[in-house]
């Protein structure tokens, strides 16, 4: 129980200084250094999980080349941000992945040994992590149409706290009152009922955040109270299938977490879920711009 409680706590003191590092930073978003910091800030947390998930496979016992791996999905990063930006063309993060892909099938010519298997295991790691958390950026800087432009930082904390409530409700209400097993082959403690829960909970923040938003920011936070339904309904079914895909991955790893960073754990083990709903919130936003 001590031992439980120490970890409790050295939990809630990295939590809360990542949180004011962060809102520090997404407090003076809109100046350049600060930009460039939260740009390596992804590309870091990128690298991080995209090594994460290759020690999925080194634990099945496969051999992918892991530094090309962080390569290709750290400057994915930088690519998606640069075509966002305009610096580049728009199908620029388009080729990096089609380079990637390219290299790692150059990197398996001298032997062609499972071939099949690393080329696919390289390739779509750095799609399942990169390619969603550098839509994190397209977020936070959306682009401006019909000379109206939102404000990224009201959609960053809706994606995160209508995801992050999905994942609240579910654990507690699962514990709770939880009786029929979601998914017992990947997650034992998982019940229909927390499911439930989370699901409707998304909602209500959703929706919460549309009427929010209209009082306190109505020319920089637009969010119809159809569009916040439809919205938390996806964000609230998509959080729960990107927490069971990551399930997934570590239970044919035979591995419980994804990493061992002090207060934190992993980071596919924190950003499993937002891994599918990131992509849902980007097109919503690009689509009604």
């Amino acid at each position: 129980m001590i031992k439980k409680m120490a970890d409790l706590n050295k939990r809630l003191l990295v939590s809360t200084i990542v949180v004011l590092i962060v809102g520090f930073l997404l407090a003076f978003y809109s100046y350049t250094y600060v930009t460039a910091l939260l740009v390596i800030l992804i590309a870091a947390i990128v690298g991080v999980g995209v090594w994460e998930y290759a020690n999925f496979a080194l634990a099945k016992s496969l051999k992918p080349t892991v530094s090309c791996m962080i390569f290709v999905g750290v400057l994915e990063v930088f690519a998606f941000f640069a075509a966002h930006k305009q610096f580049v063309f728009p199908e620029f993060p388009a080729l990096i992945l089609v380079l990637g892909a390219v290299l790692f099938f150059l990197l398996h010519f001298k032997n062609t040994s499972d071939a099949l298997i690393y080329v696919a295991v390289e390739f779509f790691g750095v799609c399942y992590v990169s390619v969603p958390l550098s839509f994190l950026l397209g977020i936070l800087y959306p682009i401006m149409h019909h000379d109206i432009l939102q404000d990224g930082r009201w959609w960053l904390i809706y994606l995160i706290l209508v995801t992050k409530i999905t994942d609240v409700a579910g654990y507690f209400v699962g514990r709770l009152w939880g009786k029929h097993k979601l998914a017992p082959v990947l997650s034992p403690k998982k019940t229909v009922e927390g499911a439930l829960a989370g699901f409707v909970f998304a909602i209500l923040m959703s929706v919460s955040f549309s009427f929010i938003g209209k009082m306190l920011a109505p020319h920089s936070f637009h969010l119809p109270l159809k569009g916040a339904i439809f919205l938390g309904m996806l964000i609230g079914v998509f959080a729960q299938v990107g927490d069971l895909a990551e399930s997934l991955l570590k239970r044919d790893a035979i591995v419980k977490d994804s990493n061992r960073l002090p207060g934190l754990g992993g980071i596919l083990d924190m950003m499993d879920s937002l891994l599918l709903t990131t992509p849902i919130v980007y097109f919503y936003l690009r689509i009604n711009s």
